[in-house]
């Protein structure tokens, strides 16, 4: 006797209730969507369409939803959990049921109903491609750049004959067909924009050298202003790498520089300028430039290269909101620059008792953030500090999470992953917290003084310099 699939009955129950309690027909146009969230982080999701906020959608008791979207337009649709995002394509007449756990969220997202053939189709793009470029597109990319170019055709060559297979079998529409070609064609783009900053055996301006004449011939087809794509993953990613790469060998053209320095500031400015040139959808013109901006001042050491790029972002950006963030990020920095105290801010232990964290530095101190829903950050980040405490036992080391969660709930996460539980604590006021100490990214930390008084706002403990940063302060 076959053993049932419970995932399968879930799917069968679910669409067939739904279906029959809102009675969605294929011909009015609307489209039906609905599942369950398994450990949520929150009482509800948002569906959005490009970035146009269709609806919150509150789950019930048993984390499950069902939304009806009245005269769906075909596209793209964008569900929100917490932080974690993912694609969905809807078209009208589709009912749509989706089941996944927060703990793996991409993972374990899985389809059912009108339409998941198509939605778990893509998925699987999407899963097996961040597969192949943290393992086999690294190791392509240590190759001669025709011989990365033979290795990914090959890769991509597969998916297309794959795809060209499922659209037969599926009888599947040209919006599908569209967009999963797109995923196929812009991460095999993106290979080979990512390629002179992976390939390890020579500075960037030599590879840049040994490239064909060939290698970039598919940029004569990019469409800059796809709206319909703005949003989605394979896309953005590919603009991202790609305005890195022309912007890198611009600024080779016009410098006596030969190697990448991801905060030079005249690099950056080679960046903005690009954008600037190339895109005209208004839009997404903007989310690029802001993307990089934020990306420099976040990451550069140098507070006197804020104002340049800051005027420059506001010179070409039409995004008030995003302008005055970029703005209040700038002054977030300037006050916490080398030698100025780190902000005093209340913090709470695992008895939930308050205490500032001035009164808890008496040495030199490493100060790091972890947050659940960046679950691999908080392993990694706990595992190098487990090194870091063997190695620089001259340093004191604390935990800070971010979310605001009890100290029961922190430490089961802890002990959950096999973390162990050694000076952690979490925010009175997180979200007040992440702004005043700019949080963005999760893996800034700071390292400051016996004093309290700031050394380094934006260290990261995975840098190859990092342990020479602490050496030369354990000496002073």
């Amino acid at each position: 006797m076959l053993k049932k699939n419970p995932l399968f009955i879930f799917f069968l129950i679910l669409v067939f209730c739904s279906c029959k309690n809102n009675k969605i027909k294929n011909s009015n146009g609307n489209a039906f969507l609905g599942g369950e969230i398994i450990n949520r982080t929150s009482n509800y999701i948002v569906l959005k369409h490009n970035k146009k906020f269709i609806d919150s959608i509150v789950l019930n008791s048993n984390n499950r939803f069902e939304y009806t979207i009245k005269d769906a337009k075909a596209g793209l649709y964008y569900f929100h959990h917490g932080k974690e995002f993912q694609s969905i394509l809807i078209e009208p007449g589709d009912s749509l049921m989706i089941r996944l756990n927060t703990y793996d969220f991409d993972e374990s997202i899985a389809f059912g109903g009108k339409g998941s053939k198509e939605n778990n189709y893509l998925m699987r793009l999407f899963l097996e491609n961040e597969k192949e470029v943290k393992g086999t597109i690294l190791n392509y990319s240590q190759l001669k750049p025709e011989l990365f170019q033979k290795k990914i055709n090959t890769l991509r060559d597969k998916k297309l004959e794959l795809l060209k297979i499922f659209n037969l079998k599926n009888n599947t529409s040209k919006l599908f067909q569209e967009i999963a070609l797109a995923n196929i064609n812009y991460n095999y783009y993106n290979a080979k924009e990512f390629y002179p900053f992976a390939n390890y055996r020579k500075n960037e301006l030599e590879i840049f050298n040994t490239i064909p004449k060939d290698f970039y011939s598919y940029r004569k087809t990019i469409n800059y202003n796809n709206v319909m794509l703005e949003n989605y993953i394979p896309y953005n990613s590919f603009l991202r790498f790609h305005i890195n790469n022309i912007a890198l060998k611009k600024h080779f053209d016009h410098s006596n520089e030969s190697n990448y320095n991801e905060y030079s500031l005249d690099y950056n400015l080679d960046k903005l300028n690009i954008v600037d040139s190339l895109i005209k959808n208004e839009s997404i013109k903007n989310a690029l430039l802001n993307y990089n901006t934020i990306m420099f001042i976040n990451g550069s050491q140098n507070t006197l290269d804020y104002e340049p790029i800051l005027n420059s972002f506001i010179e070409k950006n039409s995004d008030k909101k995003q302008i005055r963030k970029a703005k209040q990020l700038v002054k977030t920095y300037q006050r916490l620059r080398p030698g100025e105290p780190i902000p005093n801010l209340v913090l709470l232990n695992s008895k939930d008792e308050e205490v500032s964290i001035s009164r808890l530095i008496k040495r030199p101190t490493i100060i790091y953030f972890w947050n659940v829903k960046s679950k691999s950050h908080l392993i990694d980040s706990h595992k190098r500090i487990k090194k870091l405490r063997l190695k620089h036992p001259e340093f004191d080391y604390m935990a800070i999470s971010t979310n605001d969660i009890s100290s029961q709930e922190q430490h089961q996460i802890l002990k959950r992953l096999n973390l162990v539980n050694v000076n952690e604590y979490r925010f009175k006021t997180p979200n007040e917290a992440i702004k005043t100490l700019a949080i963005k990214p999760i893996n800034n930390v700071f390292l400051v003084d016996k004093d309290a008084n700031i050394i380094n706002p934006k260290a990261n403990i995975f840098n190859i310099h990092f342990d020479q940063l602490l050496f030369e302060h354990a000496i002073k």
